[in-house]
C-alpha cells in the first residue's frame, strides 16, 4: 500500500489526471477503495475511488475508465477503516494475535491488485529491529480494528 500513495488517477477517456492517492481503506478483509487528493483548478478536495472503478494498477499511475468514477467522501465511505491517515488508521496500532501475542506494530497492508483482497500485514518491532533483522509479513484473517490496537486471527 505504501508504494501507492502519491500515484495519479488517470482518466482513459481524457488522458486527464483525476488527482492523487492519499490512502487506502479497509473493510472485510479487503481493499473497499482508496482516498484521493482531487485536482481542481483553485481548491484540492478528497474524493473516493472504488477499488471496482480501477481499470489497472500501474508502477507509475491508477487507470480509471472516467473521471465520473470518484466519488464525494461520503458518511458510508467513513465506516471504512483508513490504512495511513486520520485517528482511526492502521498504521502504527499494535497487532496483537487472537491468543494475546504482541505481533508488533502496524506499518503497512499487502494485497492482491487484481481483487482487492488482503493477503498479508506489515509489521515492526522498531527502527533497530528492522535495520537488524527486517520487517514481518503476517498473515492472517479477520483483522479487528479498535481505537488503541488491532487483533489479528492467524
Amino acid at each position: 500500500m505504501q508504494r501507492m500513495i502519491g500515484l495519479p488517477i488517470v482518466s482513459m477517456a481524457t488522458g486527464k489526471e483525476i488527482g492523487q492517492i492519499c490512502d487506502g481503506c479497509m473493510c472485510d478483509g479487503r481493499i473497499a477503495g482508496f482516498i484521493i487528493k482531487r485536482k481542481h483548478a483553485l481548491l484540492h478536495h478528497h474524493g473516493f475511488l472504488p477499488f471496482e472503478a480501477i481499470q489497472h494498477l500501474g508502477e507509475q499511475a491508477v487507470m480509471i475508465d472516467e473521471d465520473t468514477k470518484v466519488e464525494n467522501v461520503a458518511d458510508t465511505h467513513k465506516q471504512y477503516d483508513p490504512i495511513c491517515t486520520s485517528r482511526k488508521k492502521f498504521k502504527g496500532k499494535p497487532v496483537l494475535s487472537s491468543e494475546g501475542d504482541m505481533l508488533g506494530l502496524a506499518e503497512d497492508v499487502y494485497f492482491s491488485m487484481e481483487v482487492g483482497t488482503i493477503i498479508g500485514y506489515e509489521v515492526t518491532d522498531g527502527w533497530l529491529s528492522d535495520i537488524k533483522e527486517g520487517r514481518k509479513v503476517v498473515k492472517g484473517h479477520d483483522l479487528l480494528l479498535c481505537k488503541e490496537r488491532a487483533i489479528l486471527s492467524l
